[in-house]
């Protein structure tokens, strides 16, 4: 598809292109409960264990309801897809929740579009919306045998620590540069070169 051929959409959806696919990126709603419980017990068992951090075959009905709603500090999951109309596919999804100074991920891609970008994708709209809400931090825990995440934590500037509690994860961690814009000294402008 062309992109000067994309179909109108909603505001809160976006067209990227990834190689020479066309995806969107949008939050889930209550309809797409089924296609992600679908998406979840379509990914490999490996990429189930690391996405949940342990042994998950299907998300329990709370869980759906979750990634669907959403509330004040995790919105609706967001969801990529490829294709348009009734042939849509996820292949990847993220969730994210605020505690006021940090944002906490959790992602996962379908096995098909592993290398593709989703995640690089999926990590900068998570970056975006949290500075936008004023976190200071983006944080997540990684299995320690989840070498995909792990390298892309790197690439993206996370600094990579262990947990005390627990030997099986690494959490990864990214300061953010927030703009305060309440700072009687902020201006928007550049200064003018003498």
């Amino acid at each position: 598809m062309r992109i000067d051929a994309v179909p109108d959409r909603p505001p809160s959806q976006r067209w990227h292109v990834l190689g020479n696919e066309l995806v969107t990126v949008r939050p889930a709603g209550p309809e797409d409960a089924g296609r992600i419980g679908a998406y979840i017990r379509g990914l490999s068992f490996a990429s189930r264990y690391r996405r949940f951090l342990g042994p998950v075959n299907e998300l329990a009905p709370a869980d759906l309801h979750r990634m669907t709603h959403g509330n004040d500090a995790a919105p609706p999951a967001l969801i990529v897809e490829s294709g348009d109309g009734d042939g849509r596919t996820v292949v990847g999804e993220a969730r994210y929740a605020f505690d006021g100074i940090a944002c906490e991920f959790a992602l996962s891609v379908s096995d098909a579009w592993r290398g593709r970008g989703v995640g690089t994708l999926l990590m900068g709209i998570i970056e975006e919306r949290a500075k936008l809400r004023g976190a200071h931090y983006l944080v997540g825990d990684v299995l320690r045998s989840n070498q995909p995440m792990l390298t892309l934590a790197h690439k993206l500037g996370f600094a990579v620590t262990r947990p005390l509690l627990d030997d099986r994860l690494f959490k990864v961690t990214k300061r953010l540069c927030c703009i305060d814009a309440s700072n009687e000294d902020f201006s928007p402008e550049l200064p003018v070169a003498a």
